[in-house]
């Protein structure tokens, strides 16, 4: 079956307004405290080539990345290619690497009703533990970034955290809510930003996190390419930063687990 063209979240200037001001509306303070500088690499909707390509690159380097699924999309079609079926997934939870939650449906949280964005993402989070054999997932992605301040003060009952697609380092006071976070797509504007981003984070401690999509020679524009990947972790290990999961990476700067 083949997937629903991309989704295009609404770009109204009142809409674009409402999303700034969620951004910086905090519905769950908490204060990151780290003297080592730490990152995550994520992937969103976990294309196949992410379960394969990427995550062999990143356990060749001995270290775990972060996936965050959208369940109603598992096995189907995409403009990214293939996404990952449920037993990938559950090769992926095995291997080490964390399984993130990321909507069911892959719904606009910031357009969905209330009681609907809840219901969705506790089916992702009910079929994600039965893939998984778990007991909790602890970590959510906002598909296309979207949310409202109420869903992600709901949420943040439910995840230790919620991450955003606000560029950003997160350092001090943080809404674990919407953390920050660099995308990384098909530009190489978005490969230079995330790629010096990292010396900023050597000299100034914090959580950096990055997301892309698929991972291939001929990424999709929301996917980058392995070479790319390897870069990026050539060089945080050039510069001492450790990578961690982002469950791991929550607790390294002393966010509570729930």
């Amino acid at each position: 079956m083949l997937a629903p063209k991309p989704y295009e979240p609404n770009r109204s200037l009142f809409a674009k307004i409402e999303r700034r001001l969620t951004q910086y509306r905090k519905a769950a303070p908490a204060t990151v405290i780290t003297d080592r500088p730490i990152l995550s690499v994520t992937f969103d909707d976990c294309p196949a080539s992410a379960a394969e390509t990427g995550a062999r690159t990143l356990e060749e380097y001995g270290v775990r990345g972060g996936y965050y699924i959208a369940t109603g999309l598992m096995g189907r079609d995409s403009h990214m290619g293939l996404v990952t079926t449920p037993d990938q997934v559950a090769e992926l939870n095995a291997a080490g690497h964390e399984i993130c939650a990321h909507s069911h449906s892959h719904l606009d949280c910031a357009q969905a009703r209330h009681d609907e964005v809840m219901a969705d993402v506790e089916h992702n989070i009910e079929l994600l533990k039965e893939i998984c054999k778990t007991y909790s997932v602890d970590s959510f992605a906002f598909p296309y970034g979207e949310t409202r301040f109420d869903v992600k003060k709901h949420l943040a009952g439910d995840f230790l955290t919620l991450r955003g697609i606000l560029p950003g380092i997160n350092r001090g006071v943080v809404d674990r809510a919407q953390l920050r976070a660099f995308e990384i797509d098909h530009t190489q504007h978005s490969f230079d930003r995330a790629y010096a981003a990292l010396d900023c984070l050597h000299h100034t401690p914090g959580w950096m996190i990055i997301f892309t999509h698929d991972v291939s020679e001929t990424p999709s524009e929301h996917g980058m390419t392995p070479s790319q990947l390897r870069q990026i972790l050539d060089r945080a290990r050039e510069l001492d930063i450790e990578i961690c999961t982002p469950k791991v990476a929550a607790k390294r700067v002393g966010f509570k687990v729930k």
